[in-house]
């Protein structure tokens, strides 16, 4: 209860700020690409766009009566899970063993230590998400990879 008003203090959901920091940072973000050559920047303003709508989301999300309240405190094993796998994908996109590969078993690995379970679904989420970030970033805002030791592994 507050001391003065004599209501219950209601603490904001940890989603209500990390929600609010994302619509900043993308703004932040669109803001600087918009100074980007027009070749350089459609890239740039259609993630921070991104980040600023699915802040935007968890903004909202958080603040219906029965969201849950979440804690910022990750278990050290998933954060070390996690970070491990980040390097492993950017080790595996340097060395040039493609896109599609490594992207599928990061995806798979995410899943699985968030709690998905099951291989097909896991197999087949991942393939999903592959798929389509592929076919945004590479196809649709012609990302470069870099060159791949064998041609077949995009």
């Amino acid at each position: 209860m507050s001391a003065r008003s004599g209501t219950p203090f209601v603490r904001p959901h940890s989603d209500f700020w990390l929600g609010l920091a994302l619509v900043i940072l993308g703004g932040i973000a669109a803001w600087m690409a918009s100074g980007f050559d027009a070749m350089s920047r459609n890239y740039p303003i259609a993630l921070s766009t991104a980040v600023i709508v699915l802040g935007a989301l968890l903004v909202v999300k958080s603040r219906r009566p029965k969201a849950e309240i979440a804690n910022f405190a990750i278990a050290s094993p998933v954060a070390l899970i996690a970070s491990l796998t980040l390097i492993a994908w950017i080790v595996a996109l340097t060395y040039g063993l493609g896109y599609i590969l490594p992207t599928f078993v990061m995806q798979a690995v995410f899943m699985t230590v968030c709690g998905v379970r099951g291989f097909g679904k896991v197999a087949l989420i991942a393939a999903i998400i592959t798929g389509v970030s592929y076919l945004a970033f590479i196809v649709g805002l012609g990302v470069r990879l870099p060159t791949t030791i064998a041609p077949w592994l995009m």
